[in-house]
């Protein structure tokens, strides 16, 4: 990394997530929040929980990586970085009008650039799906990624960048954080319901802390 990340569980005192208020059985999904992000280190799962997620709600799904190549939002392909390079500005412009336009309707967002990226908005939480870093640097390599970026992202799994970003932008009370390792879309969908209708939002609990079961030095070796 260019810079030392502070430590993401401190946190971030944020402000409430607009979650509206509690209703009878029947109707629970008006105590949820109208733009969810689905965030996370690339390899997590966010597209197939993200679209499961949109699917149980009957909301519209957007992927960043979609809409970036759709219209053409970049400045061109990084074939070492496997990533189109993102015009951020025009991106930034394209989301505030589009999430304005369609407030009213509940929208599932996939992304893994949230700081750069988006904005706070009113009634948007995120969701942080996070995963073991060796299953995660297993994934990326069955994807044919070079080592080094297979690293790279194992690295920022590591020191909770997705996280971290996300009480950035957010706060801890709009924020969740997930643990997808050995879980499917499914029981995902199902748990990340059942936080958003609690509505309590990110702390010192959520889990996992991968620094504190990994060496960074002694899992670089086993990848490198």
């Amino acid at each position: 990394m260019a810079e030392s990340m502070p430590d993401s569980r401190s946190g971030d005192p944020g402000s409430k997530a607009s979650v509206g208020r509690r209703v009878p059985a029947g109707a629970p999904e008006q105590t949820l929040p109208k733009i969810i992000i689905v965030t996370g280190t690339p390899g997590v799962g966010k597209t197939a929980v993200g679209k499961l997620l949109a699917k149980r709600l009957g909301s519209e799904f957007l992927s960043l990586g979609d809409l970036v190549k759709k219209q053409r939002l970049h400045k061109g392909f990084d074939r070492s970085a496997r990533s189109y390079i993102i015009d951020e500005p025009a991106v930034k412009r394209m989301l505030k009008g589009y999430l304005k336009d369609h407030r009213e309707k509940r929208i599932v967002f996939e992304t893994h650039s949230f700081n750069s990226i988006l904005q706070k908005t009113h009634g948007m939480v995120a969701v942080v799906l996070r995963l073991d870093p060796l299953v995660l640097a297993r994934r990326l390599k069955e994807r044919n990624w070079p080592k080094l970026k297979i690293w790279e992202n194992v690295e920022a799994e590591l020191i909770d960048l997705s996280l971290y970003d996300s009480l950035k932008v957010l706060g801890k009370r709009r924020v969740y954080e997930i643990d997808a390792t050995a879980k499917s879309p499914g029981n995902l969908v199902r748990e990340i319901l059942i936080v958003l209708h609690k509505g309590k939002g990110w702390s010192m609990k959520s889990l996992p802390n991968w620094l504190g079961k990994y060496d960074p030095a002694l899992l670089s070796r086993r990848i490198l």
